[in-house]
Order: structure tokens, then C-alpha cells, then sequence
């Protein structure tokens, strides 16, 4: 019994000496590193943040164990604010940090009374890959906002989960018939036995809107065991029907609906004449691209849309680029765009270029919704305020997408783009614009970027373009203008951001509708994101300062930033 006593003492002391021992050795020279956290719980920022330095001056070197917990600390207190920008911060600051979130951040962003951070949360869910954000998911399909529990029935129709289907179903039949028309995409995407039933069911719904959706829904998501209904359909005397069948018949190649489409391509009804035509030329009918051109040539604005993604049609349209008719014009424009011609160039600065039009885009559908075309509405801030549609916000998209596609022409027509809009303080594209110079990285794209580097009464273009050159590593003094903006901008600068598209908004092709800061703000974190890339120990000590000494709220986003540096 003794012997086994002693055997114990001599345990607890080697375990004394492997785990206590330095952590008494810490208390008895008067410092316990604990209490860095324990100040930062208290919210006694400057105190933690003093007594870190002593930390970091004593070890010789930055604690990336503590930084980790300062960081989560912050995050997890970002997600308890009441303050709605602090969650969404939070949330950004999750996102950006290349860690995986805690339950409670994510449960925090989930039960938000605010419906931008719950999906942006959903959105954030939708990236992971376990039971956790399932769970989650599941539960955001409860919310009280109807845009929130699409979001989150779009990732889970992704995945497949086994419980969607019924989810889906459930909400869609306490929704009045004429808002159906939402769910067809989603039993497209699952896919599923049980989901392809509910579309077949759909197909046959009251609400006309209703069977269109699924219709064409089946054609995108390539449903063909649906194909026989959407034939039979096809011949129902409803043109907008028929338009979508047409539609649906193309995307699905189905070859013994040759002779269907060839009567419907005869159809009183230029909208249905055109899918059929369409669809037509996917099925190898190439002849039907001359039909098509000549309706473009009657200034058919759905026409002219279909023959920019047609292949070798530049020359016919190119003569609509200078038409007296703005809508044939802008449309015309892209349609060249899409065909990668450099006559594009030159017109395409109408509409790049705001000026007091205050020029806006939004999409213009047919009656069967198979065929888009863009409607230029001028006074768009005007026509926001009115509507409470934001079309400020998809016009800034609008001309986001013809600036990538722009990308795609001969780089000296882009350069000449490039020029028009730094010279016309175009701010709002700065960000966009720069960042595909910096992508293309030509000697003359670089040339552009270090002669717009020094732009006189233009701070937000120059500070861009340093930091462009800055991830280039182009020699110069980039790196200490960028501290020295960051530190400038540090108490004043609150991070916001633009309005979030949700997942059954209109939506452009390629485009990345997930939080997007403004145009300062995102030069204020794209700045920072840069410093964290390079894992150095002045961008740790920045980043820590503007913790402590900027902008409280800016805290979750830059402890997300914190984290990725010393990852």
C-alpha cells in the first residue's frame, strides 16, 4: 500500500513537471498569460491588449495560440451583439478567415432578426461539408423570412438531403398557389424519384406561371424522363407554354422533336418562333441562324440576344451597334460583346460610363420566360426609390459583368475601356476594373496601373492601383503608401456593404452573389487580406492595432483577417 502511494506521488509529480511546471514558472515571474483572455472576455481591450505585448515582447515573437483565442473571442462576441452590422461583420469575418466556425457563431447568425445575416450565414453554411451545417440548414428552413428558408433550400436541394423534398413541399402548400412558381428549380435540382413526381405534378398546376417554371426547369437541369409530358404539352394552344416546351426540347437535344419544333417555328407568335428556331440550332439545324438574323434585323431585342450566343454572327450584328434606338443599342453592344469583336469597344462607353442619365439595367423576359433581353431605364436612383426595386445595385452588376466580358477582346481595345473609365472617376468600377488589370498582368496592363498609381485628386484609383502593384510585387514604394492609408483610415473607416441578391433573384451569369463590401470598404479589407497573404510580423502588429485603436465595429472582420494571417 505504501509502495503504491509512493508510485502515485512520483506520477503526479512527472505530470507536475511535464504540464504545471511552466505554466507555474509563468506565475511565479509575475505573468500569467491567461490573463490576456480573461481581460478580452472583461472587455478591458487596452489592458489584454497591453499585457499581450508584454507577452510577445517576452517571448520574443508573436503567440499565434493566443492570437487564436483573441480572435475567436472577438468573433464569438461579434455573433452575441444586438448591433445588426457587428453580426454581419462576424459573419464576413468567419468567411474570410479559413477556419471553421464555432456552433455558436453560426447558431448566432442563424437565429439574427436581421435577414441579410441569416443568409449570409446560409450562404456560409453552404460552403461546409457536415452534419453541423445541416442541422443548421434545416433549421433556417423555419425562419420567419421567406427569402432565408429559400437560401436554405437551395443548399440543401444541393445536397440532395434526404429531408428537403418534404421540407419544400411543405412550405410550398401554405403559399398561395400563385407563389409556386418558386419551387420548380429546387425538385429540378434534387432530382430524386419524389422530386421529379412533385415537378411531373407541377407541369399540370392551375397557375400558368407555375407550369412554365417547371417546364423550363426541366430543360435546364436536363431532366429527359420528363421528356414525353413536355412534348405532349408542346402542342397545348397557350404560346407561352408552347414557348417553353421549345425551350426545353433544345436544352434536352431531344432529335425526335425535330419535326414539332419546325411546325412551331411556323408559330404566329415571334417569341415561340424564336425558341423553336433556337432550339433548332442545338439540335444541329444551322440554317436556322440565318432565320434568326433576320429578326435581329427588325430590331427584335430577344432576337439580338440570341444571336450574340450564336457563333460567327458579328457581322450581323454589328450594324445595330449605332441604331437611334438606345434599348437596340445596348443589346446590340453585348450581343457583339458576347462574339468577342472589337467593334464593341467604342459603344460599349455609353453604357460603362454613368453620367447624369444615370443609366440602369434590368432584364426583360418573354411571356414563357425562355428568352431575355435588357431594358436601359433611365434616373435609376430615381426608379429605386419609387419601386423599392434596387436597381442601382444589379445596374452596378449589370456593368461588372460587360467589363469581365470586355476582358475577352483584343487588350488594346481593353486598355482604351480601361483609360475611359479612370479618367471618368468611374469609383464604383475601380475595384472590378483594377482587379482584371491586375489578372491580365501585360506590361501594358502594369503600365497603366503605375501611371494611375499617381493620379492627382483621384485617392480612391490611386490607392487601388498601389495595391494592385503591391500583390504584383512590382518594385516601388506600394507597401508603405498601403500602411500608411490603413493607418489613416483606421477610426473612421466602418465596413459596409453592398444589398445581397438572394438565391431567387435574377442573376447574371458568373457572377458571385454572396457579401460584397463597398467600394471603400473593400479596398479597406482587400488591403488588409493582401498584408495578412504575406504572414508577416509587421502585418500581425497592424492588424492588432486597428483592433484595439480603429473602428469597434470593424473587430469580428478583422480578428476573421487575424486568423488567416497565422494560419
Amino acid at each position: 500500500m505504501i509502495r503504491g502511494k509512493m508510485l502515485k506521488q512520483k506520477l503526479c509529480f512527472a505530470l507536475f513537471l511535464l504540464f504545471l511546471a511552466p505554466l507555474a514558472a509563468e506565475v511565479e515571474e509575475g505573468f500569467d498569460k491567461r490573463q490576456i483572455t480573461y481581460l478580452l472576455k472583461s472587455k478591458e481591450y487596452s489592458k489584454s491588449f497591453s499585457l499581450y505585448e508584454t507577452w510577445h515582447q517576452k517571448l520574443g515573437r508573436h503567440d499565434f495560440e493566443v492570437l487564436q483565442q483573441i480572435a475567436q473571442i472577438l468573433l464569438e462576441e461579434g455573433a452575441r451583439d444586438s448591433d445588426a452590422e457587428k453580426q454581419l461583420l462576424t459573419i464576413f469575418g468567419v468567411s474570410i478567415s479559413a477556419t471553421t466556425p464555432s456552433w455558436e457563431i453560426l447558431e448566432a447568425g442563424i437565429s439574427s432578426r436581421n435577414p441579410q445575416t441569416q443568409v449570409a450565414t446560409i450562404q456560409l453554411l453552404g460552403r461546409l461539408q457536415d452534419d453541423q451545417s445541416d442541422e443548421l440548414l434545416i433549421r433556417a428552413m423555419s425562419s420567419e423570412f421567406f427569402f432565408s428558408r429559400l437560401e436554405a433550400a437551395y443548399y440543401l436541394a444541393l445536397r440532395k438531403h434526404r429531408v428537403v423534398t418534404g421540407q419544400l413541399e411543405a412550405l410550398m402548400y401554405r403559399l398561395p398557389e400563385e407563389m409556386r412558381f418558386f419551387f420548380p428549380e429546387f425538385f429540378a435540382l434534387i432530382g430524386t424519384s419524389d422530386a421529379i413526381s412533385v415537378l411531373r405534378h407541377m407541369m399540370d398546376e392551375k397557375v400558368s406561371m407555375v407550369r412554365i417554371e417547371a417546364i423550363l426547369n426541366a430543360g435546364r437541369y436536363g431532366r429527359d424522363d420528363l421528356l414525353a409530358q413536355i412534348r405532349r404539352q408542346a402542342t397545348h394552344l397557350n404560346m407561352a407554354e408552347q414557348e417553353a416546351c421549345a425551350y426545353a426540347l433544345g436544352e434536352l437535344k431531344d432529335s425526335k422533336s425535330l419535326p414539332l419544333l419546325q411546325k412551331l417555328s411556323s408559330s404566329p407568335s415571334s417569341n415561340v418562333k424564336l425558341a423553336a428556331l433556337r432550339a433548332r440550332g442545338q439540335l444541329g439545324d444551322l440554317p436556322v441562324k440565318e432565320e434568326i438574323a433576320l429578326i435581329a434585323k427588325e430590331r427584335d431585342l430577344f432576337a439580338l440576344s440570341t444571336l450574340g450566343d450564336l457563333p460567327e454572327m458579328a457581322d450581323e450584328i454589328a450594324p445595330l451597334i449605332h441604331d437611334k434606338d438606345m434599348q437596340v443599342r445596348f443589346n446590340a453592344t453585348l450581343a457583339l460583346l458576347k462574339q468577342r469583336d472589337r467593334r464593341a469597344a467604342l459603344p460599349l462607353t455609353e453604357f460603362l460610363l454613368q453620367d447624369r442619365r444615370d443609366l440602369g439595367f434590368q432584364p426583360h423576359f418573354s411571356l414563357g420566360r425562355s428568352l431575355m433581353a435588357w431594358k436601359v431605364v433611365p434616373s435609376a436612383r430615381e426608379h429605386t426609390k419609387q419601386s423599392g426595386f434596387d436597381l442601382v445595385a444589379l445596374s452596378l452588376g449589370v456593368r461588372e459583368y460587360l467589363l469581365k466580358l470586355a476582358l475577352e477582346l483584343p487588350e488594346k481595345e481593353f486598355l482604351f475601356l480601361a483609360e475611359q473609365l479612370f479618367d471618368a472617376r468611374q469609383n464604383a468600377l475601380v475595384p472590378h476594373l483594377v482587379n482584371l488589370l491586375e489578372n491580365l498582368h501585360t506590361d501594358a496592363a502594369i503600365a497603366l496601373l503605375q501611371e494611375k498609381s499617381q493620379t492627382a485628386g483621384a485617392p480612391l484609383i490611386r490607392a487601388y492601383c498601389n495595391l494592385a502593384l503591391f500583390r504584383l510585387r512590382h518594385e516601388g514604394e506600394h507597401e508603405k503608401q498601403l500602411m500608411g492609408w490603413l493607418s489613416q483610415k483606421k477610426e473612421s473607416e466602418i465596413i459596409r456593404f453592398r444589398p445581397m441578391a438572394t438565391r431567387t433573384s435574377f442573376r447574371l451569369p458568373e457572377a458571385a452573389f454572396e457579401l460584397t463590401p463597398e467600394e471603400n470598404s473593400r479596398l479597406f479589407i482587400d488591403s488588409l487580406e493582401a498584408i495578412a497573404e504575406r504572414h508577416e510580423e509587421k502585418g500581425i502588429d497592424l492588424l492588432l492595432t486597428l483592433i484595439l485603436e480603429g473602428n469597434p465595429k470593424n473587430r469580428p472582420l478583422l480578428a476573421g483577417l487575424l486568423l488567416q494571417m497565422i494560419q
